[in-house]
């Protein structure tokens, strides 16, 4: 096995974060590591761009990418023979930890409930039990290979600083926080405590759970964040990762300003893994989970650092501002880590998923995407329905080269956010782009909010002249743009659902109509607005075919 194997190539032509090297389509022959192939020169005339995860044509900082490259020969090798020889022994060693771990909590919380653990911290033999608990699953980390933990700086006690701030949150090894300082409490869902035996391990450190499915759950997490940071009890010190999603380390995205709402000194905290090869980043784009796990367990030894910054302590301002006080405390963060600071948040990843679901192009790139083209004003125009109205009469639309796409967008050539967008969509750098592409972009950010049947009716005349005759070829390839649900056969089992008279074609009134009609079971996702997604300026009616 080569090490393409083990050297994740970057992806192309689908949309992932971050540009850089190129990406197959789906239809592509995967790797048998599950990497997928370099892409050939020429590529499927199939919406190959659809298919395309990032741009590799402009160059920002994507926190939400993450490559693994092991290129050596001899690093390949060590991770196969690794696999057969100490892999096996690591796992049966994590296993018999997690295991007595379990066994320490279940004695533990012996003879208690949910509410018993939030009225008051545990006492006696019970807060002894939470040590043991502790020591267990740091063995769990020390069978996977993180045998050495360095610890910069001096931990607050719970008094001096009731919250620990931590940053960067870039993998599920950054629970060893947890495990190995306190143990502290952390902020989870309340799903989380039916997960077998981590389920019952989660409960005995006496966790602010969340309930998804409550409407006053933010502000119930908030108030119990509140009523530990400021009790007098001697109740554990709270552990909130306040990105709220795992990032690449390459600079820190937003805080989440639920661990400033309290108005309590905090203690930044910060996560450093000093290692040759980063196999245990765990991002939107990237490596998935059990790969991560399989090259981390394959190296003799991985090191973290844990380095406590001095108790920050708010101002009156800051107390007043959760959100100020929240990006100050970043600042000093990313100052200690020597990174810098993002725009983006975790409410991006939602903008970018909902994108690859929808088959946009470049959904990695469609956050830049959208702030670009809404510094070129062309949010709040209506120049992107236009030419879609005219798209199919549109020469070389796929091959537009600078000149060109100034004109068509109206825009001044000398413009520098024109050259930007145009890098994001050249994504391999031929000096050309192509108009679809810009189009579904520029219609997605525009209707994201929207429902899906709006968007879908956008889009008609890029796939067919009229929308009164969308033929079976078209109406398959429009449903691509439908979240992820219609797949090809679905597609044509609707469209010969709707052309019942064997016209060949069928209009999009029709499937409007059809559909609606099944709007509470089948065909619900077509009228579901997705409102948690950040709203852009301007809200753009879809054009009337």
């Amino acid at each position: 096995m080569t090490t393409s194997t083990i050297k994740r190539c970057r992806r192309s032509s689908q949309t992932t974060p971050a540009g850089t090297e190129d990406v197959p389509p789906e239809e592509a022959v995967t790797d048998v590591g599950g990497v997928t192939p370099a892409l050939p020169g020429n590529l499927s005339k199939r919406d190959s761009e659809e298919d395309t995860w990032a741009s590799k044509g402009y160059n920002y900082i994507n926190p939400f990418v993450h490559r693994i490259e092991i290129d050596n020969h001899i690093e390949v090798a060590k991770v196969y023979v690794l696999s057969v020889l100490l892999l096996p022994i690591r796992v049966v060693g994590c296993v018999l930890s997690l295991l007595s771990a379990w066994m320490f909590a279940c004695i533990g919380l012996y003879g208690m409930t949910l509410d018993d653990l939030k009225e008051k911290p545990l006492t006696g033999w019970r807060k002894k039990g939470q040590y043991l608990t502790a020591m267990a699953m740091r063995m769990v980390y020390t069978s996977g290979s993180f045998h050495y933990i360095n610890f910069k700086g001096r931990p607050a006690t719970p008094k001096e600083a009731p919250i620990l701030v931590v940053a960067p949150h870039s993998s599920y090894v950054d629970s060893i926080l947890v495990v190995a300082s306190g143990p502290p409490s952390i902020v989870a869902k309340r799903e989380t405590a039916d997960i077998p035996l981590l389920g019952r391990i989660i409960n005995y450190a006496q966790p602010i759970y969340v309930q998804r499915e409550d409407p006053n759950s933010r502000q119930n997490t908030i108030r119990d964040i509140v009523d530990r940071a400021r009790s007098t009890d001697d109740w554990p010190q709270v552990v909130i990762f306040a990105e709220g999603t795992c990032t690449n380390r390459t600079a820190l995205i937003k805080f989440k300003p639920g661990a400033f709402y309290p108005g309590v000194p905090v203690q930044p905290v910060l996560l450093k893994y000093p290692n040759k090869f980063d196999t245990f980043t765990w991002t939107w784009d990237g490596p998935g989970v059990l790969r991560l796990l399989w090259l981390t367990m394959t190296q003799f030894y991985n090191r973290c650092e844990i380095e406590y910054l001095p108790v920050y302590t708010p101002s009156p301002d800051e107390v007043a501002d959760a959100n100020l006080y929240a990006n100050n405390v970043r600042e000093v963060m990313a100052k200690a880590l020597g990174v810098p600071t993002s725009d983006y948040s975790f409410e991006d990843v939602i903008v970018m998923s909902r994108a690859r679901d929808m088959k946009i192009p470049f959904p990695g790139d469609i956050v830049e995407i959208e702030r670009t083209i809404e510094k070129l004003g062309l949010i709040d125009s209506q120049r992107d329905a236009e030419l879609c109205e005219s798209f199919l009469q549109q020469p070389n639309s796929d091959r537009l080269d600078i000149i060109t796409f100034a004109e068509l967008l109206q825009v001044d050539l000398k413009n520098p956010h024109l050259h930007k967008v145009f890098a994001l969509l050249d994504h391999r750098r031929a000096g050309t782009v192509s108009l679809k592409s810009f189009l579904l972009c520029s219609l997605f950010c525009k209707l994201k909010n929207s429902e899906l049947m709006i968007f879908l009716r956008a889009l008609v005349n890029l796939y067919s002249e009229s929308s009164e005759r969308i033929d079976r070829e078209s109406f398959v390839r429009l449903m691509r743009h439908a979240g992820g649900k219609l797949n090809e056969q679905k597609a044509q089992a609707l469209f010969y659902a709707l052309d019942t008279n064997n016209l060949g074609y069928v209009s999009f009134e029709s499937f409007a109509e059809y559909t609606e009609k099944l709007k509470t079971t089948s065909y619900k996702f077509l009228y579901h607005k997705s409102e948690h997604i950040r709203r852009s300026k301007a809200q753009v009616t879809a054009p009337a075919n």
